[in-house]
């Protein structure tokens, strides 16, 4: 068995429409992976222009992953389309910059219902239709954040949805390992996207300055990751969250 091999896996992407949804979309399509493309139906245009820059076979899906009605119709056309899904990656998120003091309840559960709750709903949704129609090796990633374990300010309830989803995914690999289905997470540092530095000058130059590789992170290095704990290289990992940060884990907080 070829241990990288993903042709014709099928793979649903959600929060598709962002900067590390389309390149993680671009590189599983490169390595032969049906992807399913999500985002929220005022996304629809801009996701289907992205879709025809893939090089394999892929799919529009739009709706609220916050809402388990959505969720129950967006898995409805996946059995449609491709009967299974193999694989599933939580990237959808949200990231408020709010100072702890002004952190109110709306904005705190916006935040928490996206970035844990939706991934809870879309791995149950996952877990039925691959109890319905298995497939070979089944495979979760869940996009995460080294703020999940390094916070920073005015980011409380982002790190504490993302230090949530590190666990869950942990308690997930648990509970679903015994029907053959494994869980990780990714945790991207500071991501080197467009704009960034005109949008947080201080920021891309505190974290080039702590990362022992002295840069931000290439998404492409976070979409390479994903694309290894999907394949079956990684078919004995479950349970792990791989972090992807240039070295800002080792980097000394005292």
């Amino acid at each position: 068995m070829d241990i990288w091999k993903v042709d014709s896996k099928s793979v649903l992407i959600t929060g598709a429409a962002g900067n590390l949804g389309r390149i993680m979309a671009t590189t599983l399509s490169k390595a032969g992976c049906r992807i399913v493309l999500q985002g929220r139906e005022t996304k629809k245009a801009k996701l289907i222009e992205f879709q025809q820059t893939l090089s394999g076979e892929s799919i529009v899906i739009t709706g609220d992953i916050s809402s388990p009605s959505d969720i129950i119709k967006i898995f409805s056309e996946i059995e449609e389309q491709y009967t299974t899904l193999d694989f599933l990656v939580n990237n959808a998120g949200l990231q408020g910059v709010v100072p702890f003091e002004k952190l109110d309840e709306e904005e705190w559960d916006a935040v928490l219902d996206i970035n844990l709750r939706t991934p809870h709903l879309c791995i149950k949704a996952f877990r039925e239709l691959y109890i319905k129609n298995p497939s070979i090796q089944p495979s979760i990633v869940n996009i995460a954040s080294i703020e999940g374990t390094l916070p920073a300010l005015n980011h409380s309830h982002y790190a504490a949805s993302k230090g949530g989803l590190i666990q869950y995914t942990r308690s997930a690999a648990l509970e679903l390992g015994g029907v053959g289905i494994r869980v990780n997470s990714v945790s991207p540092g500071l991501l080197n996207t467009p704009g960034i530095d005109e949008d947080w000058p201080g920021g891309v130059e505190r974290y080039i300055s702590s990362s022992p590789l002295s840069r931000l992170v290439d998404p492409l290095e976070v979409a390479n990751s994903v694309l290894f704990l999907l394949s079956p290289l990684s078919s004995g990992i479950t349970g792990v969250d791989l972090r992807v940060d240039t070295g800002m884990g080792v980097v000394q907080g005292y």
